[in-house]
């Protein structure tokens, strides 16, 4: 009697048992991995970019690519941008799913008037991630989502989707997720910047046929909130010095007869007391010697490496003066650590003369495999 009693309570629970019953199969939705947004004319303008997921599965270590991967481009305008994004819903053949985003592409436009919306937009997805890669554009948005890989992988191999190995091993320019982004957004010192992207055709190409790629051109300047412009890759040179995610920067010299890798380098700050807040700079690092053409000796190279350093970190500075915001971030240790000592207006006058003395320390290792 008991094993019956037994038998139909665990048959009864059978059927409070939801399995896998709502489950959607992977084909049956659509994955978007990239959002475009732009605003023009009192209208916000979305674009999703999706990808082929099973396109992407079976090339998994395949020992050859036959095709490249489709990638699919939707296109709306709305007064909102979730106006906009379910129009492209109500019109899709497949169901938007919106947990694989992994980057958001910005015009300047947006930037520059609807940055508010942004950041309200994406606080009240709860798909969307905040680790999120976030960029911006001066060019054509749906160009940019529809650019080249390499070797006809697929658009997740591109720097819009995977821009942390460049970032770590060949650092000039900072790309930041967007929790990093929203961290500093409101505060009253110091910048932020949106890395931007613009198409190019001129330095790769496969069996003769040029590649068009997506690179990082330099990047569109926030401070306090407000949109203080778009400035140049050259004009940014001085950031890797300050970045802690600095790993290897190359460096030429002497017109390109001599370069090194800079490994490393660790940066100090120093605040020194006066009306308004100066600085100490201090940048060390060391320095793998792989090319020196006309065996120039290892002191003249130093001293010309660390003259080269400190005219970076000054054109940054002089950058920054015109643009009237702290590219270098130099004002946000006075305002964490020294805020009692001066008001925030003072702590934001910071320009060139701010700089007292900028001190840089290489120390050079010829790799083991140069011969003289």
């Amino acid at each position: 009697m008991k094993k019956i009693l037994l038998i139909i309570m665990i048959s009864s629970q059978i059927f409070f048992l939801t399995g896998c019953w709502g489950a959607k199969e992977i084909q049956s939705q659509t994955y978007i991995t990239a959002l475009g947004l732009d605003y023009a004319e009192g209208e916000f303008i979305a674009y999703i970019q999706a990808l082929n997921f099973a396109n992407i599965a079976k090339q998994e270590g395949a020992s050859s690519l036959q095709q490249a991967s489709p990638i699919l481009i939707g296109e709306a305008k709305g007064k909102t941008i979730q106006a906009a994004l379910s129009k492209l819903e109500q019109k899709s053949a497949l169901p938007l799913y919106y947990g694989h985003v992994e980057s958001i592409l910005l015009s300047e436009n947006l930037i520059k008037e609807q940055m508010k919306s942004v950041i309200e937009f994406i606080g009240q997805n709860s798909l969307l991630r905040y680790n999120i890669w976030l960029f911006g554009t001066e060019q054509d948005i749906k160009q940019i989502l529809t650019s080249e890989s390499f070797f006809n992988f697929p658009s997740i191999y591109t720097i819009i989707h995977n821009p942390k190995t460049l970032t770590e091993n060949n650092f000039f320019i900072p790309i930041e997720k967007y929790n990093k982004f929203i961290s500093t957004y409101s505060q009253p010192v110091g910048t932020q910047i949106i890395p931007s992207l613009e198409m190019n055709k001129t330095h790769y190409s496969e069996d003769e046929e040029k590649k068009n790629i997506a690179v990082v051109t330099g990047g569109f300047v926030i401070s306090q909130k407000q949109y203080k412009g778009w400035v140049n890759k050259k004009d940014l040179v001085g950031l890797k010095w300050f970045s802690k995610k600095a790993t290897n920067i190359p460096l030429s010299l002497f017109e390109e007869k001599v370069s090194v890798i800079i490994q490393k380098p660790k940066k100090t700050i120093e605040v020194v007391n006066g009306y308004k807040p100066s600085y100490h700079l201090i940048v060390k690092a060391n320095a793998v010697l792989i090319q020196n053409e006309e065996d120039i000796s290892i002191d003249k190279i130093k001293k010309e490496l660390e003259k080269k350093i400190k005219r970076e970190i000054l054109k940054t500075m002089e950058k920054s003066e015109e643009i009237n915001a702290d590219l270098l971030n130099i004002s946000e240790k006075t305002y964490r650590y020294h805020l009692k000592k001066w008001d925030v207006s003072a702590i934001n006058s910071i320009d060139k003369e701010s700089i007292e003395h900028i001190e840089v320390k290489i120390h050079i290792e010829q790799n083991i495999n140069y011969k003289h």
